[in-house]
């Protein structure tokens, strides 16, 4: 594709992704400013003049997207070279998922949705981290490409102690009884002309959890722990509400005895009453069995309630990150704060502080400069809109990326 084809498109052909070529030195050195070329150490210099003075008028955004980048690659690799944290099930470093969508005639690709870019986090086991935010965050993607259901684009994954980030097909069957998932729609996610028996069997007799004979037995025994009733096993997926078939959801995960579940909006079908025993039946059977989740929600009451640790994620990327407590009673990012007052209030003689979002979530295919967050936060400065903040923690285990708060090194 030439020039002239990208500039009428509005792509430019700059890399998206760590497979694809990096920006030249003699790409990133120049750029055209009331008439004339200006090396790095001018531009950097600029930069960082405007930086000091405030005045962002002659302030080179592509070239600080460009360090940017940079710096957090550079970050990545040095990562790489650290061992595996051994109190952790499960580690996530640098993660990115990005989706190709326009490539060259030669098959490099021009433009990409960063869906999920560069999330790192550590779960212990036994543990549950509540991952929330809008819908078209990246949260179902991120957890997909923990399980290698999609394969990363980049990034370490870390799963008892082994990085399985590059794992093969055949590598990650072994590994499939030990990570599954519950779907967020369960009419959707069970084959139709399946029994429940036949459902839940499957699994079972692939993995070899018992002896074929025993293996009706077995599954009796799990959809006992999860409230379903034994003569359900000869019936069909269309003869049950939606709760129950949510509850068939969680057996068929758990009938292969796994340590990890990545649980993707598992009540958000569900009616609120539903809601209640499904949330607590999770939590009943991660006592009995030490399960570890990554709980996937939009609702904050739910992921309050069965959470130890929370992230909040924005248009790819973690904005926050720290233990209930902390995030509950001491929310930092702007963002987390809108998110905490639309939740309701039953008591109708409290008064709701309302945050109001400005605008539509931007396209992750073409995100703001600098902050991501800046085109709808209420409280944007000028340096939001051109520098990226430094994701940094700032209290024992809270993590925020915002410029409200000292972006130096401590």
């Amino acid at each position: 594709m030439t020039d002239e084809e990208l500039k009428g498109t509005g792509v430019s052909g700059t890399p998206e992704t760590e497979n694809e070529a990096p920006m030249s030195e003699t790409d990133a050195s120049k750029t055209v400013q009331e008439g004339k070329d200006l090396t790095d150490e001018e531009i950097a210099e600029q930069n960082r003049k405007c930086l000091e003075t405030g005045d962002f008028t002659e302030f080179d955004d592509a070239f600080e997207a460009h360090l940017e980048q940079k710096r957090r690659d550079e970050k990545a690799e040095a990562d790489r070279a650290l061992p595996p944290d051994p109190d952790s099930l499960l580690e996530v470093r640098h993660l990115k998922m990005y989706f190709p969508l326009k490539k060259s005639l030669g098959g490099k690709v021009l433009l990409s949705l960063k869906a999920v870019d560069d999330i790192s986090f550590t779960l212990k086991a036994g543990e549950t981290l509540g991952i929330v935010g809008e819908s078209g965050c990246g949260k179902t993607t991120m957890g997909r490409a923990i399980l290698k259901l999609y394969k990363p684009t980049d990034g370490q994954i870390f799963f008892e102690g082994k990085d399985i980030a590059q794992y093969k097909s055949a590598e990650m069957r072994p590994l499939r009884t030990k990570m599954q998932i519950i779907f967020q729609d369960p009419y959707s996610s069970l084959p139709p002309r399946s029994t429940v028996g036949g459902i839940l069997s499957e699994p079972v007799l692939v993995h070899k959890i018992v002896e074929k004979d025993k293996v009706k037995d077995y599954v009796l025994e799990v959809m006992d722990q999860c409230g379903l009733r034994d003569y359900y096993y000869e019936r069909y997926p269309h003869e049950f509400s939606g709760g129950q078939r949510q509850r068939i959801c969680i057996a068929r995960a758990l009938s292969v005895n796994p340590r990890l579940v990545v649980c993707d909006e598992p009540v958000s079908a569900l009616d609120v009453s539903i809601q209640a025993q499904i949330i607590n039946l999770l939590k009943r059977l991660q006592e009995q069995r030490g399960l570890t989740y990554v709980f996937i929600s939009h609702d904050l009451s739910v992921v309050k309630h069965i959470s130890d640790r929370i992230g909040v994620m924005y248009l790819g990327s973690m904005v926050e990150f720290g233990d209930k407590k902390s995030i509950f009673s001491r929310p930092m990012h702007p963002y987390t704060q809108a998110l905490f007052s639309a939740v309701p209030n039953p008591n109708p003689d409290v008064k709701m502080d309302r945050i109001v979002l400005k605008g539509d979530i931007p396209s992750p295919a073409n995100p703001p400069k600098g902050c991501k967050f800046h085109t709808r936060c209420h409280k944007c400065m000028e340096i939001c809109k051109h520098v990226a903040p430094v994701y940094r923690e700032y209290e024992p285990g809270h993590f925020v990326a915002c410029h409200l708060y000292p972006q130096e090194e401590q």
